[in-house]
């Protein structure tokens, strides 16, 4: 299949603790992953979040790691955002190389040997025949 003109979009219900995945966007230029996060009470304001600058995908349509390409929404790292409360939700995306035009699974991966506090997401199986697709 060819993406020239078009966009797939996938709305996506992953999630790993307070961090949502709400949709997968692929065109022929870039592969764009939209994030929601809502805040804890477990501090005061909130806290903060940012994002590793070697954030990649793995797809199981490829053996290649997809870098982090750039980012909206969120600081990289060691740069925070900041809450100003523990009600804030925060809405960001990531960008990464166009995936292969395939059924495939996807995973986020922030950090190789990860601790609870980052954002990887594993196995967000995105198919074809679940996508919609957008005219450009």
């Amino acid at each position: 299949m060819n993406l020239e003109d078009k966009t797939l979009v996938w709305h996506v219900d992953a999630h790993r603790f307070n961090l949502q995945l709400l949709r997968v966007i692929l065109n022929e230029r870039t592969t764009r992953l939209d994030f929601g996060y809502q805040t804890t009470d477990y501090y005061i304001r909130g806290g903060w979040i940012n994002i590793y600058p070697e954030t990649h995908l793995v797809t199981s349509a490829s053996t290649r790691k997809m870098h982090m390409q750039d980012q909206l929404g969120i600081v990289t790292a060691p740069d925070k955002f900041y809450f100003k409360s523990r009600a804030d939700w925060h809405f960001f995306s990531l960008f990464f190389a166009p995936l292969p035009v395939q059924d495939q699974t996807i995973s986020l991966v922030e950090f190789e040997n990860p601790d609870p506090t980052n954002f990887n997401i594993k196995d967000i199986e995105l198919r074809l025949d679940a996508a919609f697709f957008q005219r450009l």
